[in-house]
């Protein structure tokens, strides 16, 4: 997969702001872990966090 910056992307309208400083895509790597209800997601993310983990809570 090519990096963003290396993407040929067409000519910016006139008037618009202009391209943004630095790159908005960052590459990261997750894992998804589907427990059975809603009190296991929490003591879930609450043993990983205590772990150290950065953790996000997603509800699908």
């Amino acid at each position: 997969m090519p990096k963003s910056s290396e993407i040929n992307l067409p000519p910016l309208p006139p008037g618009c702001h202009g391209i943004p400083k630095g790159t908005r895509y960052k590459q990261q790597f997750g894992v998804i872990v589907l427990v059975q209800d809603e009190p296991a997601q929490k003591a879930l993310f609450e043993e990983l966090k205590a772990q150290g983990r950065k953790c996000r809570v997603v509800n699908t």
